[in-house]
């Protein structure tokens, strides 16, 4: 049995990973809020630890293992430089200090499988051996890439500490800006370009998670579906169809709605999940289009018939548990 302290409450992610991990590992959820789904038998603290109280948390407990999930933009607009730099770079420094003095083990990083940015000459598949190019990105990709760096100079100095990283793509978070991008009645694109693209399914990233800590294999995974979409394609998809638009008119600004730079409405940023198949046993269950029709409302009469499923199954559970 692990322990392990989820740094980072907010979003289904760090629900669905503690709920998972806590089957068998015993769980600390930290956070600035409660959690917004279930976490199974996974304990929670709500509260802003300063470095400090983090250090003498992670000494109470025990903590082997933390799962850093602390970072702002991923489902949020990024607030202004200074605050984003102070909590996700300065936070993430802060957090592998306490991690070094408690004598913690295993640190997992959730990362962005675009930080490799995109590019015409990206090949079809980018393997985690890619540089990563988020020096001319703003917002959340640069911040990630100052992230990345500092985590790789720690991981190099203290050896004794595993260090991974995951390298999600996109995850299908009806709360993130992509998301709702993706499910606007008309979203704009660039006329001329449809790039390849690769969503995650939530349960998807989670398992990745829990593959990584139950594996302290460390170093850098890409973490996608095998199989990437066009753009256009996931937009009709979701029932929705794509308004091309001239490339001048956006004037190098992203269209409404679009959180990332422009470029990646004109060139793929695909990822090669191969290491962490080979390595760690993952691969995604859901392919994307499964993942895509997850997003979609439910008619009258599918809803009726899951509302079924779930009541017999609820049924059958209960009398299971009589029976014993």
């Amino acid at each position: 049995m692990t322990r392990v302290l989820i740094n980072g409450a907010k979003g289904m992610l760090s629900a669905r990973v503690a709920q998972l991990l806590s089957q068998q590992d015993e769980v600390i959820v930290l956070g600035r809020q409660l959690p917004e789904a279930p976490i199974g038998r996974a304990d929670w603290l709500t509260a802003h630890l300063d470095r400090h109280q983090l250090l003498e948390l992670l000494r109470a407990e025990q903590i082997e293992t933390v799962v850093h999930f602390d970072l702002l933009g991923f489902n949020e607009p990024l607030p202004d430089h200074e605050t984003t730099v102070q909590h996700n770079v300065i936070g993430t420094m802060e957090l592998l200090g306490a991690c070094r003095a408690a004598g913690v083990r295993h640190i997992v990083l959730r990362s962005h499988g675009w930080i490799y940015g995109a590019s015409p000459l990206n090949p079809l598949f980018i393997s985690e051996e890619h540089p990563i190019r988020t020096q001319h990105y703003r917002g959340l990709l640069r911040t990630l890439g100052e992230v990345e760096q500092i985590v790789s100079d720690f991981a190099a100095r203290h050896t004794q500490i595993t260090v991974t990283v995951l390298r999600c793509a996109p995850l299908l978070n009806p709360q993130s800006q992509l998301i709702r991008y993706l499910c606007s009645p008309s979203p704009q694109v660039l006329f001329g370009f449809d790039p390849m693209i690769q969503l995650l399914h939530v349960d998807d990233a989670a398992q990745a998670v829990v593959a990584a800590v139950q594996q302290p294999i460390g170093g850098a995974f890409n973490i996608a579906p095998a199989q990437p979409m066009p753009l256009s394609q996931v937009i009709r998809r979701l029932g929705h169809q794509p308004v091309p638009v001239l490339g001048p008119l956006f004037d190098n600004q992203p269209p409404p709605g679009w959180p990332f730079e422009v470029d990646f409405l004109r060139y793929r940023c695909t990822i090669d999940p191969q290491r962490a198949c080979r390595l760690l046993g993952w691969s995604a269950r859901y392919d994307m289009a499964t993942a895509l029709d997850s997003l979609k409302p439910l008619s009258p009469e599918e809803e009726r018939a899951a509302a079924a499923r779930a009541l017999d199954e609820f049924l059958n559970r209960r009398r299971r548990t009589d029976e014993r």
